[in-house]
């Protein structure tokens, strides 16, 4: 009622939903991804030129064009932990794995990615990048 209590609570219309509700909150927050800078820092910072700016460009205006109310940050760190998960580009990155982990946790101090989409970028690629 006139906007006193802050925003309206809303259920969870199915799982994805309640995904969001669970990584954003509830009200999740209104979409702020800057896509280009997005593309600019998961091609040069995570996946530092090793696959094609183009494709990194097409993962991330699919991911953005989802439900999930990135941050500039949170689509970089998403779109580049797509390219990390392919079988094909593992030994590609194998190297580089490390710096991208790095960064995560730079941004991680920062408070300026989800601590959620953190963890899940952490586990999966310490998972598959084991030494």
């Amino acid at each position: 009622m006139f906007g006193l209590f802050g925003k309206k609570k809303e259920e969870p219309k199915n799982a994805l939903d309640a995904l969001i509700h669970t990584i954003y909150g509830n009200p999740p927050p209104a979409k702020s991804a800057d896509v280009k800078s997005a593309v600019d820092i998961a091609f040069n910072e995570f996946l530092m030129g090793i696959v094609s700016k183009t494709e990194v460009l097409r993962v991330a205006q699919d991911l953005n064009a989802g439900p999930m109310p990135y941050s500039t940050n949170d689509l970089a760190a998403s779109t580049a932990l797509c390219f990390f998960k392919q079988d094909v580009l593992i030994d590609s990155l194998q190297d580089v794995q490390l710096l991208a982990r790095m960064k995560i946790l730079e941004w991680v101090n920062e408070k300026s990615i989800n601590p959620f989409l953190a963890q899940s970028f952490e586990d999966t690629l310490y998972k598959l990048y084991k030494p």
